[in-house]
Order: structure tokens, then C-alpha cells, then sequence
């Protein structure tokens, strides 16, 4: 549960004053920072929930300095609005940032409270799909530790599942008889209540062809079954760390 923000931005802006008064309202702490390195270097040394309110007045380096403390101290990012004039290096830096992001200063508090909470839940909800019950066995151990782990052996059963339970991530088989992996991942792209769940393909088949087909698709990734219990433990904790939603 969140019960404290911390919110960078310029105070002498409207909008910036209007996004600090709406999560006042929702009852938590704010504390808010001006973008500055004075005041970036006062930012908490712990695992913090940090709002940053962008234009185009923000120097980049700024948001670097953030990220810096974001990889010491573990700081959850959320960027609300944007930089419109950014250089190339500058726009491949920031769309690489673990962050959630907003480009429209129209938001509603309470629905991003409930993302930043979702996203720092302590233990992920992970489905796993597959046909074969000892692959469903054998992730559930590896990954029970750390993980809320549910496991599905059909992509009928994929979709049943998703349709009552929230779930954070979709570790699918590529190959099942009936509904695929491409044809489960179809259809939870067509699906506009969870069209952005996350999806990687656990699969024996890399193949350069199987990739090709489903990249207009967007799956977050592939992992193959032959890597190490820790390999793939690994990549998944990877995966959250690591991870850009875009809203």
C-alpha cells in the first residue's frame, strides 16, 4: 500500500500546481522537489514512489541524475507529460527508462495510484501456459519462491483465466494443440481490458521465422525452455526490473 509521493516538478507551472493538488486530495504524503540538482541531491536513499512532471524546460541531465539514483536506491518512476525537443540519443535514453509514462497531463490520480501500487506489489502474479505438465510443474518450483505462480495447459484456459483474475505478467507456450501461443496472445491484444499485459514467449522454437510472426503482435520478449532453472527465474526478474509501461 502507498502511503507517500514524492513529485518533481515546476511550481510556478499551473499544470504541475493542479497534478500536486489532485493527490493531495487522495490523502497521501506529497512531497514535492523543484527539477533541479540541488534539489535532486536531497531525494530519499531508499526505494521511493517518484513522480516527475516533464516540459520542455527540464534539462535533461536531470532526468539522468534521477535515473542514477533510481539504479542506487531503487526508485519506482512515473513520468507524467513530455519533452518535445529531445536529441536522439536523449529520446533512445529516456524511452529505455524502467518507468511508467504518461504523455498527457490529464490524468486520473486514483487510476495512477492503483498502477504504481500494482507495480510495486511485492510478489507478481504469473501465469504460465502450456501443454505439457511437467513444463507447468517445473516453472511453478522455480519461480514459486518469488512469484505468485498459476499455471493454465491450454490457451482456452489461458483466456478463461485472464477474463477472472489480474494478472502481471503471461509466460506462454509457443506450440499447443488447438489455440497456439500467436493465437493467445491474439486475442489478448484484441482485448482492450488487458490489451498491455505483458506476454513472453517460453518456448523451445527459436527459430528466426516463429519470431518474425508474431512480432506485429508485441509479445515483451522470448525465453527459451532450455535455459537453467536460474536462467530463467533470472530473465523474469529481469523482466520487472527492468520493464517501460507506457499509458
Amino acid at each position: 500500500m502507498i502511503n507517500e509521493l514524492y513529485i518533481i516538478g515546476d511550481q510556478s507551472r499551473l499544470v504541475v500546481k493542479n497534478i500536486i493538488n489532485q493527490f493531495k486530495e487522495t490523502g497521501l504524503t506529497i512531497n514535492v522537489f523543484s527539477p533541479e540538482k540541488e534539489e535532486i541531491a536531497n531525494l530519499p536513499n531508499y526505494s521511493i514512489e517518484l513522480i516527475i512532471v516533464l516540459s520542455d524546460n527540464i534539462d535533461f541531465n536531470i532526468i539522468r541524475s534521477i535515473v542514477c539514483e533510481q539504479k542506487k536506491h531503487d526508485y519506482h518512476l512515473c513520468f507524467i507529460g513530455r519533452i518535445t525537443k529531445l536529441s536522439l540519443e536523449d529520446d533512445e535514453f529516456f524511452r529505455k527508462i524502467p518507468s511508467i509514462k504518461f504523455d498527457s497531463y490529464a490524468i486520473n490520480s486514483d487510476a495512477l495510484i492503483e498502477i504504481l501500487e500494482s507495480n510495486d506489489k511485492s510478489k507478481k502474479h504469473i501465469l504460465v501456459v502450456d501443454d505439457e505438465p511437467i513444463v507447468l510443474r517445473s516453472i511453478k518450483i522455480w519461480l514459486g519462491d518469488d512469484f505468485e505462480v498459476s499455471v493454465v495447459n491450454s490457451g482456452e484456459m489461458a483466456i478463461e483465466f485472464l477474463d477472472m483474475h489480474p494478472i502481471d505478467l503471461v509466460l506462454l507456450d509457443y506450440k499447443m494443440p488447438t489455440m497456439d501461443g500467436p493465437k493467445v496472445l491474439a486475442a489478448i491484444r484484441k482485448d482492450e481490458r488487458i490489451k498491455n499485459l505483458p506476454v513472453i514467449f517460453l518456448t523451445g522454437s527459436n527459430d528466426r521465422q516463429s519470431v518474425i510472426n508474431v512480432m506485429p503482435l508485441k509479445p515483451d520478449g522470448y525465453i527459451l525452455k532450455s535455459k537453467s532453472p536460474d536462467e530463467i527465474k533470472d530473465a523474469v526478474v529481469d523482466f520487472f526490473k527492468h520493464r517501460v509501461i507506457n499509458v
